[in-house]
């Protein structure tokens, strides 16, 4: 009886996990393996307060950060605060890592408007509204918006004009118990942008320099709606996903696919968007079906389209393989297209979670 309470050495140790991504993908008639991804994550409970997660990942050229985040629920008046290098709350494909998506490629539209994933370091404050309805909203601070995003740098100072702001309110919708609706909508401004013009073009000098421009101030907006039929008897391996996001992007352009002088140009507005169905037939079968239109943010009567066709076989709910190919094509006429085929393998282990995605 008096004896110590037997306890594991690892107890106090934060739950880890890695996925694994692999690729081989072949365009036209030349083809290549891809290291996708090695994503290790950590995630604690740091007390019963605050709770903390960080993800690595390594690809076949670097290793990177790609999220470091503190949260607390701890806050007053349905108030949840998180804050580090995070995923923005900005629509909904833009915070998945890539083999979280339902193709092996990410959207275009997502890689040109909000630049890749939806990172942001920075600060975001939630509040569940207290209605009978759910009804959740998001503000939010940060250096920039998208780990791809070259308008701005995150080691750099700025005044509060240069920082990104993030607005987002999201709600959803049940239809019996097979059916659900999830709407959300997202407005980032910066409000100032502080760019690179070549002086050497207006002035008699040769130097390139950093000026600030009146009008620099750039809006994304998007608005994202996911449907699913989930049957509530004898449905853990049945249902049917339908998911879309449409993005309008309004700035003043600065030579981008037009000419190299990074002198300002007319002020353009660009849509973008994708939409795609998913089927879970039976216990491993998932087709997909996915369709994006992106208009050149310089140049908006120009848009790619993007036809994808991907069936994955879920081996279990840790191991997958999928099959994928994507035609690209280019809307002016006579213009270049690209064949894209996909072969992407995938398997978990360890307690690597990011939320209930699939729900």
């Amino acid at each position: 009886d008096g004896a110590p309470a037997k306890t594991s050495l690892s107890a106090f140790n934060p739950a880890m996990g890695m996925a694994l991504d692999t690729a081989y993908r072949q365009v036209q008639d030349r083809g290549s393996f891809l290291l996708r991804g090695a994503e290790l994550n950590v995630e604690s409970p740091v007390d019963p307060y605050l709770k903390a997660w960080a993800i690595l990942n390594a690809d076949a050229q670097e290793v990177t950060l790609e999220e470091a985040v503190l949260e607390t629920t701890a806050l007053p008046y349905n108030l949840t605060l998180r804050g580090g290098r995070l995923f923005a709350s900005f629509g909904r494909l833009g915070h998945f890592h890539g083999h979280e998506l339902p193709v092996i490629d990410r959207p275009k539209s997502l890689e040109d408007f909000i630049g890749g994933e939806a990172q942001g370091d920075g600060v975001e404050v939630s509040y569940l509204l207290p209605t009978a309805h759910y009804i959740n909203a998001t503000l939010g601070m940060y250096n920039k918006l998208g780990a791809e995003n070259t308008r701005a740098a995150n080691g750099v100072t700025r005044p509060l004009s240069a920082f990104t702001y993030l607005g987002r309110v999201n709600t959803a919708f049940e239809f019996a118990d097979d059916h659900q609706v999830d709407l959300g909508f997202s407005s980032a401004w910066t409000p100032r942008r502080v760019v690179t013009e070549n002086m050497a073009t207006t002035t008699s000098g040769n130097v390139v320099g950093e000026v600030t421009k009146k009008n620099t101030w750039r809006t994304l907006n998007g608005i994202d709606m996911t449907y699913r039929w989930q049957p509530a008897a004898g449905g853990l391996y049945k249902g049917f996903l339908w998911g879309t996001e449409v993005f309008q992007n309004n700035e003043r352009t600065y030579g981008r696919n037009v000419s190299d002088d990074n002198l300002p140009k007319d002020r353009a507005m660009s849509y973008g968007g994708y939409s795609f169905i998913q089927m879970k037939l039976g216990r491993h079968w998932r087709p997909t079906l996915m369709y994006d239109v992106t208009q050149t943010l310089d140049a908006p009567r120009t848009n790619t389209n993007t036809l994808t066709l991907a069936l994955a076989y879920d081996v279990t709910e840790f191991h997958r393989l999928r099959a994928a190919f994507s035609q690209e094509t280019n809307s002016l006429p006579g213009s270049w297209h690209n064949d894209v085929v996909g072969l992407q393998w995938t398997a978990f282990f360890g307690r690597h979670v990011h939320g209930f995605r699939d729900r």
